[in-house]
């Protein structure tokens, strides 16, 4: 403790740039009890650092874009800087920084640390296995991105105790998404769409288990009843030449448009009628919560952590994951609903995100776990 305030360091494997996503939980920890630090093993960004121009302090063990997986002279920094700051608390972000983070903060005598897990399947190999039944007798509590992370970790850990893993769910910048001055004919027009188009989308990057050939496929039994259909496909990944050959082949290139990576995805979200995740694997995925803030009808496939954001026909549609028709059937309703039932699926849905999955809801949540795990170590008032 310095200053009366607890010392909260957050590890990295390495430095991107920024990611507004996590930046606005840890600036918004209450600045008069936490004093806040930002750790990154490696530097793979020469770009400004969000924390640092806001005054936290920050350190970069090593220069290098990424560090190996055992480093002698890296966890000695790290142990450095965790007795030189007197870090009260470790967050560890990720495999690589857990591992790092759990050792450094053993020798460095940290009274609490944290494993934070961000997906499914992450103990996939005999190796992890190992590893975490190592490392993870050395963490406080592993927070995980929502129940079903939580499943796994327990599932793939069975060393790990269940009162030891906490989830603590996703979250967004709720008003980013919800106060937005452009009109939906002016959001279409940005991406030269007619206004009377009806508008599928979905974000995420371009790899299998985000589904995209089952959505393309059902997008085209949607077209075959909705001629003025059209499907936004945003995002950059390894399956986007096989995509856009699958797209010509159903002769659909000119109703399919594939925008890449972008960066201004809460007015792409305004062009929308009907978002769509099809994934066959996800945790608890931004993109939803961010679709269901931007007032979006939602469908989804029921894999992982989608049912703990969407309740079947209250806050959008679940349907079973690889399972064309069920998906296009869903398209279509969704397309068709009336005034009324867009207006209560859609409220249900911004209500949802607001109270459970924004950013402040998720930070007095984790001020919660972080002071009564402090107090375990420090039985005095905090």
């Amino acid at each position: 403790m310095r200053n009366g305030k607890i010392i909260a360091a957050r590890l990295w494997s390495r430095y991107r740039g920024d990611i507004p996503s996590r930046t606005p939980i840890i600036l918004g920890m209450a600045p008069d009890k936490y004093d806040k630090i930002c750790i990154y093993l490696a530097k793979d960004s020469q770009a400004p650092n969000v924390f640092e121009q806001n005054g936290c302090k920050v350190f970069y063990i090593s220069g290098k874009p990424a560090v190996s997986q055992a480093n002698p002279g890296v966890l000695w920094k790290l142990v450095k800087i965790l007795k030189e700051q007197k870090v009260d608390i470790l967050h560890c972000h990720r495999y690589q920084a857990s591992v790092y983070g759990a050792i450094a903060a053993w020798i460095a005598s940290v009274p609490v640390v944290f494993s934070h897990v961000h997906g499914i399947n992450r103990t996939r190999t005999a190796r992890r296995k190992l590893t975490n039944r190592i490392i993870f007798k050395r963490v406080d509590k592993i927070l995980t991105v929502g129940d079903a992370v939580r499943d796994d970790v327990l599932k793939t850990n069975p060393t790990v105790r269940s009162e030891q893993v906490i989830s603590l769910g996703n979250s967004i910048d709720y008003g980013r998404f919800t106060d937005i001055g452009i009109t939906k004919s002016q959001a279409k027009a940005r991406i030269n769409l007619k206004p009377g188009s009806v508008v599928f989308g979905t974000v995420g990057r371009l790899v299998p288990t985000k589904g995209l050939p089952l959505l393309i496929e059902a997008f085209a039994n949607v077209k075959r009843q909705i001629s003025t259909a059209v499907l936004v496909i945003i995002g950059q990944g390894r399956l986007r030449d096989e995509l856009q050959k699958s797209v010509l082949e159903k002769s659909l290139s000119d109703c399919v448009h594939f925008l890449g990576h972008r960066d201004d995805i809460a007015p792409l979200l305004r062009a929308m009628d009907v978002f769509v995740l099809a994934s066959v694997a996800e945790g608890l995925p931004r993109s939803l919560l961010e679709a269901m803030a931007s007032s979006l009808p939602c469908i989804a496939a029921d894999v992982g952590g989608i049912a703990e954001i969407i309740t079947h026909r209250q806050s959008g549609y679940l349907v079973d994951a690889q399972d064309a028709g069920t998906l296009a059937g869903a398209m279509l309703e969704a397309a068709n609903l009336s005034g009324r039932q867009l207006a209560e699926l859609t409220e249900n849905a911004r209500t949802t995100v607001m109270e459970k999955f924004s950013h402040s809801a998720i930070i007095k949540k984790l001020e919660k776990i972080y002071g009564k795990e402090y107090a375990k170590k420090n039985p005095q008032p905090v």
